[in-house]
């Protein structure tokens, strides 16, 4: 089968899940004799600079960050539309939400990828009505959707027009795994951490995450929490942190690749997930491969992906995460539990499955 992938996700970006994802699940079906295409002549993206398949000319930013990348995604969108107009496939899936490509696909049928809906959920400010029309106008026509999780499958019955059975959950994978433990890393971290990691945008929940900590941090003065990535802290973090008073016990590490955070991950005493919704959460899966014991909120998708293998708390309730995060400091037999859970819970996601569920889908509608 020959499916053709377009440039929206690896057009200005470096790095990026949705640019995993589409990365991994085109390296997985070449891998199945399927023939993967990727419409795109310019990108910096890293995971394509790995591939042998995919192979894209890397560009300076020569009139700036914003004007270069806007320049180079219109070039790509043009080649995209020209590979479009070829009709040298049996299905197309675009990796993002523009609807540029409607004019050009002729009776070409297309799948459109659903990865979350944080946008509509928490109203952010890029979000307007035109947006909502365009995607609503994308699911529309899409002869397949695929849904993330069954949670994600949920908002968007909640948020769009649009028969059930349209829609197709795959779960993601993580591209991390045991063999990273081989490999060394010299990223420094201190004594008795517990870890946090990614940005911190108003939907993680950081701030319930660092006053649970400090509830913790009275009982417990020689732990630590580590921030991995996400960016310098805001005046508004710094302060917060400050008044709790556990500015001497935060710190705040940048990794440089999937070996330096396996090992953030594996030398935690857990993983803590505060955030009030994600699509998927892809960290829980690293952390399960890290052989790191989880604590994650109780909400949105997190309890589907990870089962039983996580100890579980209110969001909204700093104190119960105070209580979730001493347990698992006190009991070191619940933590070889979880640890033991996650190694059981992560054979059910791979990359391999991803991509047989989704040529399963793409059978179905050519």
């Amino acid at each position: 089968m020959k499916i053709l992938y377009d440039h929206q996700a690896f057009s200005g970006t470096k790095y990026g899940g949705i640019a995993r994802y589409f990365y991994d699940l085109m390296s997985q079906l070449n891998q199945q004799e399927q023939h993967a295409k990727l419409a795109l002549l310019f990108s910096n993206n890293v995971y394509l600079k790995e591939s042998k398949s995919f192979n894209p000319i890397a560009f300076k930013e020569f009139l700036g960050h914003m004007p270069t990348n806007m320049l180079f995604s219109q070039i790509n969108r043009l080649n995209s539309i020209l590979e479009l107009r070829k009709q040298q496939f049996d299905i197309f899936h675009p990796t993002f939400y523009h609807s540029y490509f409607l004019n050009h696909i002729g009776n070409k049928p297309f799948v459109l990828s659903y990865f979350d809906l944080n946008k509509e959920i928490f109203n952010q400010p890029n979000l307007d009505n035109a947006t909502l029309s365009q995607k609503q106008n994308l699911i529309n026509k899409a002869q397949k959707i695929i849904a993330i999780s069954d949670n994600t499958k949920n908002d968007i019955l909640k948020y769009f027009e649009v028969n059930p059975n349209k829609i197709e959950v795959v779960h993601l994978s993580s591209t991390m795994n045991e063999k990273l433990a081989l490999q060394n890393s010299n990223i420094q971290t201190p004594e008795n951490y517990f870890l946090y990691v990614g940005n911190r945008t108003e939907y993680k929940n950081f701030g319930v995450m660092l006053k649970g900590f400090a509830i913790l941090h009275q009982k417990n003065k020689n732990i630590n929490l580590v921030c991995a990535g996400g960016g310098a802290f805001s005046d508004e973090e710094n302060s917060l942190i400050a008044t709790l008073g556990i500015t001497k016990n935060i710190v705040q590490v940048y990794f440089k690749n999937d070996i330096d955070l396996f090992h953030l991950y594996k030398k935690a005493i857990s993983f803590v997930y505060p955030s009030l919704y994600e699509g998927f959460g892809i960290p829980i899966l690293e952390a399960f491969a890290a052989e790191c014991a989880c604590i994650l909120s109780n909400a949105s998708c997190f309890p589907e992906v990870a089962a039983d293998a996580a100890l579980y708390f209110d969001p909204t309730n700093a104190e119960d995460l105070a209580q979730k995060m001493e347990t698992v400091l006190k009991n070191k037999s619940l933590q070889k539990e979880l640890i033991l859970l996650g190694n059981k819970r992560k054979l059910d996601f791979s990359k391999s499955i991803t991509a047989q569920k989704t040529l399963k889908i793409y059978q179905s509608i050519v």
